[in-house]
């Protein structure tokens, strides 16, 4: 399962098998968040900078920065969605959201 005794932490793998297929969308929160490149490439947009990240990469999004416009760089992309859990923002993916 996602929550595995953590109160302030969510991490989840995104496996997106045909980015082609995929839309991105832009959106903000409170949380920090980070993704982890496992597979693929990716140009990410936000804050007034554009950051390539490969495998082994990691782009960090400030709270309260919108992010991000993702311009896919391979046919497929995997990574780990790293953040911090707050009350005020909603769940994201699978934690119960607040802690």
């Amino acid at each position: 399962g996602c929550q595995q005794g953590a109160q302030r932490l969510h991490i989840h793998l995104t496996d997106i098998p045909d980015t082609g297929a995929h839309v991105s969308y832009e959106h903000e929160h409170k949380a920090e968040e980070a993704v982890y490149i496992l597979e693929g490439r990716a140009e990410y947009t936000f804050g007034g900078v554009t950051q390539l990240a490969g495998p082994g990469d990691l782009v960090f999004f400030p709270s309260g920065v919108t992010h991000a416009k993702v311009t896919y760089l391979s046919p497929s992309l995997k990574y780990l969605v790293i953040r911090d859990v707050r009350e005020e923002d909603a769940p994201c993916c699978c934690e119960s959201g607040g802690g």
